[in-house]
C-alpha cells in the first residue's frame, strides 16, 4: 500500500478502541478520487511514527470509517534530532524547502523574524505549511510530522536556548520571565520534548566567512573537534536571504551557538537549510 492517508488530530481518539476515521480532505480523496470502497484497507498514519493497516467499514463523501487491523512503528527517524530555525524564503522556494527538509527527516521548523527576512510568518503561514508537511510527508513515506512551530525573533533566541537546556540540564532550574513566556507560546508542539537530562545538543549558526569573519569552522572541523562523535540532537540557525545582520550572528555566538562556515559558495535560505541539515543527519 504505497498512499498514506493523515490521521488529523481530532480524529485520533477512536484510535484507543481500534478504529479510524478520516474526515475532509482524506475523506473525499478516498472517496471521490481513489473510489475505495468497503472493505478495501488503506495505510494510515497519525504523525507520532506510527503506521496503521485499515479497512473501511463505512464511507461517505466527507467521512471514512475503518478498523484497525495492525499497528506498525516506525524505525526510520534518524538518531539525531534535528531543529531547524530558518528565515523562511518566499513562494514556490518556501514550500521546496519545507517539502525537502521533510523528506531529510527534521524534527521541527522554527520559522525565525530576523531583520532581513522575506516572510513575516503569521498564523496563515503556519497553517498553510502545517498542510505542506502532511504531503510531503505523505510523498516520502515518512511517518513522524515535522512539526511547524510558532516563530520567534532573533532578540528571543537566548530565551529559546533557556528551554532547551531546561530540558537537557541534570539539575532543574528556574525560568527567566522571557524564556516562561516563549514555553508559553510553545505550549502545544512538544519544544524539545525528545530530549532528557543530560542529552548532548549542540547548537550551530550557519553564516559564510564571505559576510564577516567570526570564528567559523566547516563542518569537517566542528566533527573533527568532537572526536566524531555525533550528539543526540543539533540546533541550527539559518538566516534570511540578506544574511543576518553582525549583531544578530554575534548575539547567537554569545549565547552558544558554533558559528558554522558552509563553503565557498553562496548558498540561497533554502539551500543553506538542506546542505546543513543533511551534514548534521548523517553524522554517523
Amino acid at each position: 500500500m504505497s498512499d498514506l492517508y493523515f490521521i488529523a488530530s481530532s480524529n485520533r481518539d477512536a484510535l484507543a478502541d481500534g478504529r479510524a476515521i478520516l474526515t475532509d480532505a482524506e475523506a473525499r480523496h478516498v472517496a471521490r478520487v481513489m473510489r475505495k470502497k468497503i472493505g478495501d484497507e488503506l495505510a494510515l498514519f497519525d504523525g507520532s511514527g506510527k503506521e496503521y493497516r485499515a479497512k473501511i467499514v463505512s464511507i461517505s463523501k466527507d467521512r471514512v470509517d475503518l478498523d484497525v487491523l495492525e499497528t506498525r512503528v516506525d524505525d526510520r527517524e534518524p538518531s539525531l534530532a534535528l531543529t531547524v530555525v530558518m528565515a523562511l524564503p518566499k513562494g514556490e522556494r518556501q514550500k521546496w524547502a519545507i517539502e525537502k527538509l521533510v523528506e531529510l527527516g527534521v524534527k521541527r521548523v522554527v520559522p525565525l523574524d530576523a531583520e532581513r527576512a522575506d516572510v513575516k510568518f503569521d498564523d496563515s503561514t503556519r497553517e498553510r505549511l502545517v498542510r505542506q508537511t502532511i504531503e510531503a510527508t505523505k510523498q516520502c513515506g515518512r511517518l513522524a510530522l515535522m512539526t511547524i512551530t510558532p516563530s520567534i525573533a532573533p532578540k528571543e533566541l537566548p530565551a529559546f536556548v533557556e528551554l532547551l537546556n531546561a530540558k537537557i540540564q541534570t539539575s532543574p532550574a528556574s525560568l527567566s520571565r522571557e524564556a516562561s513566556a516563549l514555553a508559553e507560546r510553545f505550549v502545544d508542539v512538544g519544544l524539545f520534548d525528545e530530549f532528557a537530562p543530560g542529552d548532548d545538543v549542540l547548537k550551530a549558526v550557519a553564516h559564510p566567512i564571505s559576510d564577516g569573519d567570526f570564528g567559523q569552522s566547516s563542518f569537517s572541523s566542528l566533527v573533527k573537534s568532537r572526536d566524531y562523535r555525533p550528539p543526540r540532537g543539533a540546533t541550527l540557525l539559518i538566516g534570511p536571504v540578506g544574511g543576518f545582520t553582525d549583531a544578530e550572528v554575534q548575539g547567537a555566538i554569545d549565547g552558544g551557538w558554533s558559528p558554522l562556515d558552509l563553503g565557498r559558495q553562496v548558498y540561497r535560505v533554502e539551500t543553506a537549510a538542506i546542505v546543513a541539515s543533511a551534514l548534521f543527519l548523517h553524522w554517523e
